[in-house]
């Protein structure tokens, strides 16, 4: 159900980055979201989360952003706080849509930064705020229709989780 849930949400990304205006207020991250949610359901297996989550950061990379290891340090260090906010927040839509927005905010920040390290683009608060915000609206969201359907593939599959 994990890698289903990931590459549906890999596919949906993909389609609505197509659809929608990259200068809207609706940039999708729909992966780092599915990744968020998904989490608890790795039995423990916070190693394995972690290597899923830098794969998965390497095949963003390539896709999207035709660079290497910019997405793949940023998904790992996004991994790190996902398992870090699980251990103190419990699993529940609220507490889930909490680390979901606060990892959205790490990843905008991480990323903004890697490219200004390596002096892709010059900084800006307005432009790293504006990446910020206009990525909550359409995660949140997303991540609420997620975790919603994962809640019910687990129960009728009884997929337990952390």
């Amino acid at each position: 159900m994990i890698y289903v849930v990931l590459i549906f949400s890999f596919l949906f990304e993909c389609a609505f980055t197509n659809i929608v205006n990259i200068n809207s207020l609706l940039i999708p991250l729909f992966l780092l979201t599915s990744l968020t949610m998904l989490y608890p359901y790795f039995k423990k297996e916070r190693y394995n989360f972690i290597i899923v989550c830098s794969i998965l950061g390497l095949i963003y990379d390539i896709l999207f952003f035709n660079s290497v290891f910019i997405n793949t340090i940023s998904f790992f260090l996004c991994s790190i706080f996902i398992i870090i906010g699980y251990n103190y927040l419990n699993y529940n839509i609220c507490n889930s849509n909490i680390i979901n927005l606060i990892i959205i905010c790490i990843y905008r920040i991480i990323s903004y930064f890697l490219l200004y390290i390596i002096d892709y683009i010059s900084f800006n608060w307005n432009i790293l705020l504006k990446g910020i915000y206009s990525s909550l609206i359409v995660n949140i969201m997303y991540g609420i229709i997620i975790y919603i359907i994962v809640d019910l593939i687990s129960k009728i599959l009884k997929i337990k989780r952390i």
